[in-house]
C-alpha cells in the first residue's frame, strides 16, 4: 500500500512539474515569422508581446472603432497556416507542458491539431485558419462588452459584431477586411461584399495555387450554407483546472498519511 502512495505522490509531482514549467514557456514558435510556406504575403507582422499591448482598449475608444482596430490587429498577429506537418513545431498539437490531459486525448485522434476556444491561447500559439483568427477576435470584442457572435459562411468563419447601436459589421479577421453592413443585408445582396474582398488576390503570393477569389466570397456570402458557428468550452475550461487538481489528488494520500504519523 506505501508503494503505490509513493508511486501516486511522484506522479503526482511530475505532473506538477510539467504544469509549472509550461508557466514559463510560450506556445508561439518564433519561427512563423519567417515561415516561406503560407500562402499570404506579410502573414505576420505583429510580435506577440505587441499585440496583447494592442488588444488594450483606450478609455476613448467607441466600439466601432476599437471593432475595426481589434481586426486589423488580430490579423496581422497571427498567421493562415495549420499544416499538418509542422503540427509539433507551432504547436498545433496542444504541448504536453500547456495542457497534459488535451496533449494526451489529442495523441489518440487521427489529426491530433487543436483549436482554443479560449482565444488568450489562440492568440498565444499565433497560427490557425479563419475560424482561430476570428474566434480571438469574438473573445476580445465580448471582453469589451461589445456583442459578438462567430458566423460560418459556407466554410469560411467570421466576425458578426454590434459596432454601435443599431449597427453590425461583419469583420474577417483571416483577411483583415471588414464588410460594413449585416447578415441579412448580405444574404439578400452578397455583391455588396465585393468591394470589401476586391483586392484578395493581392494578399496571396503570386505561386500559391488554391486562393480564394474575390467572385468565390461573394458567391459564398449567399444564403445557402451560413449558419451562426458554435462550440462548447466546457471541456478546454474544465481540463485546465483538472490538470492542477489531479496532481494535488494523487499526492494527497502520502500527504495524509504523514499527517497521521505526526498526530
Amino acid at each position: 500500500m506505501k508503494s503505490i502512495k509513493v508511486v501516486l505522490f511522484l506522479l503526482g509531482l511530475a505532473l506538477l512539474v510539467i504544469n509549472l514549467s509550461g508557466l514559463f514557456k510560450s506556445m508561439r514558435n518564433p519561427e512563423i515569422y519567417s515561415e516561406r510556406r503560407t500562402g499570404r504575403l506579410n502573414d505576420i507582422t505583429i510580435k506577440l508581446e505587441d499585440a496583447k499591448k494592442e488588444i488594450v482598449r483606450e478609455a476613448d475608444e467607441s466600439d466601432k472603432i476599437f471593432a475595426l482596430r481589434i481586426n486589423d490587429v488580430v490579423s496581422k498577429s497571427m498567421s493562415h497556416y495549420w499544416k499538418q506537418e509542422a503540427s509539433k513545431r507551432y504547436n498545433m498539437r496542444v504541448p504536453v507542458w500547456e495542457n497534459y490531459l488535451l496533449f494526451c486525448i489529442n495523441s489518440f485522434r487521427n489529426d491530433s491539431r487543436y483549436e482554443f476556444v479560449n482565444y488568450k491561447k489562440g492568440l498565444e500559439r499565433g497560427v490557425g485558419l479563419c475560424s482561430s483568427h476570428s474566434i480571438v477576435v469574438k473573445g476580445i470584442l465580448v471582453d469589451n462588452d461589445i456583442e459578438a457572435q462567430l458566423w460560418d459562411i459556407a466554410g469560411h468563419v467570421v466576425v458578426r459584431a454590434k459596432v454601435s447601436e443599431n449597427e453590425w459589421y461583419i469583420l474577417d479577421p483571416d483577411y483583415g477586411l471588414v464588410v460594413p453592413h449585416d447578415i441579412p443585408e448580405i444574404e439578400a445582396n452578397p455583391e455588396i461584399v465585393r468591394p470589401a474582398y476586391a483586392a484578395l488576390a493581392s494578399l496571396y503570393k503570386p505561386e500559391y495555387d488554391d486562393p480564394y477569389t474575390t467572385d468565390h466570397v461573394v458567391e459564398i456570402y449567399g444564403k445557402e450554407g451560413n449558419h451562426i458557428y458554435t462550440y462548447d468550452p466546457t471541456f478546454e475550461v474544465l481540463s485546465y483546472l483538472a490538470i492542477w487538481l489531479i496532481p494535488v489528488l494523487l499526492m494527497l494520500p502520502i500527504g495524509l498519511s504523514f499527517r497521521k504519523r505526526k498526530i
